[in-house]
């Protein structure tokens, strides 16, 4: 942990067998995907104390994590990033498994390489696949609404894409970019693991 300057603040989980891989802070949890133990490590935001794990000490077929990589927690959801089912597993906040989204295939909405995830106010989820070098979008319900990126030809592509950050605050350095017709509602960033374009800025619009 670091304070806004970038001073060490101090650490938590020393002495844990788990291997930390994602983070995810909300108002009164710290969220972690711990790679080791296939779970979600869940600490309180005040004491840095461990309360518990999802998904439970034993798991059924259907809410079993394999290789959880990424998360991202709303009001009420908890998304992981499967790497190891090549799909993404909801669960309620108390770890009650909902659904998972997308499979192994190259045919759309499937991974071969899924990696970061981030979830809009609509509820859609946006999921970075570095196999394929783009960001898929499901709607809240599942199924696939739109992908965009690609391999790296030129801006806007990517290149082994690992992150993805949806971003409601900056939009006033980024509305000049956009068509006079349209309003800018919200940021994408994708981070690139090669290439020249290391952070790719895309923009949600609506016409006026």
């Amino acid at each position: 942990m670091f304070d806004e300057a970038g001073n060490y603040l101090k650490s938590f989980g020393q002495g844990e067998e788990i291997k930390p891989t994602d983070v995810f802070v909300d108002d009164k949890n710290i969220w972690v995907t711990d790679l080791k133990n296939h779970q979600v490590m869940v600490y309180d935001k005040s004491t840095y104390e461990y309360q518990r794990s999802i998904p439970g000490a034993k798991p059924d077929s259907l809410s079993k994590l394999f290789s959880p990589t990424n998360l991202y927690v709303t009001d009420n959801k908890l998304y992981v990033s499967d790497f190891g089912d090549f799909n993404v597993k909801i669960y309620d906040t108390n770890g009650n498994y909902i659904r998972k989204v997308g499979s192994y295939g190259r045919n759309l909405g499937q991974f071969v390489r899924q990696k970061g995830i981030a979830v809009d106010k609509e509820e859609n989820l946006y999921v970075v696949d570095a196999g394929f070098e783009n960001v898929q979008i499901f709607d809240k319900e599942g199924p696939l609404l739109m992908f965009f990126g690609g391999p790296y030809h030129g801006p806007g592509d990517m290149w082994l894409p690992a992150k993805v950050i949806i971003d409601y605050d900056n939009l006033e350095y980024f509305q000049k970019y956009v068509y006079k017709d349209f309003d800018l509602k919200y940021l994408i960033f994708v981070t690139n693991q090669y290439g020249p374009d290391k952070i790719s800025v895309y923009g949600f619009v609506e016409e006026k």
